[in-house]
């Protein structure tokens, strides 16, 4: 099972696109703010396309956790979140938080700062990069792909 955090109106087929407006009529209406309502180790792919950043940082801590506890182990968690060193981490006024290509690189895979903050989320990073996806408007996209270490 796969699902598509986020999904507004760009569905992925072959996955549970999951959003919390109905308007733009997703598989599963549900704020992921808070729990994702599947079991644990149940899922084999999570994907976030430009969603990270409409949660306040405690709140994207805690989807990571969630997003891990729902993942089988080896299962992969891609996201893709403009970076702060970009304009467009700031440029849509239902932004709550910002992050940049270093926050990726360790938080979620180094044991000090997992047990510092007390998250459980594992993950091995398998790909992680920079890339200006509007190069005009100077706005500049992280994008990682992860697998959950358990």
């Amino acid at each position: 099972m796969k699902i598509n955090l986020g999904s507004g109106k760009r569905k992925k087929e072959g996955f549970i696109n999951i959003d919390n407006r109905r308007e733009v009529f997703p598989d599963l209406i549900c704020d992921v703010a808070h729990v994702l309502p599947f079991k644990e180790n149940s899922l084999n792919e999570v994907v976030a396309i430009d969603l990270l950043e409409h949660l306040e940082r405690p709140g994207v801590l805690r989807l990571m956790d969630e997003i891990y506890r729902v993942l089988k182990p080896g299962g992969k968690f891609f996201h893709r979140t403009p970076s702060d060193e970009g304009r467009g981490a700031w440029q849509d006024p239902y932004h709550r938080s910002a992050w940049n290509i270093n926050t990726w690189s360790y938080y979620f895979s180094d044991s000090t700062y997992r047990d510092l903050y007390g998250t459980i989320a594992n993950f091995k990073i398998l790909q992680l990069f920079d890339e200006w996806t509007d190069k005009e408007n100077k706005v500049l996209h992280t994008s990682c792909l992860y697998e959950a270490v358990k």
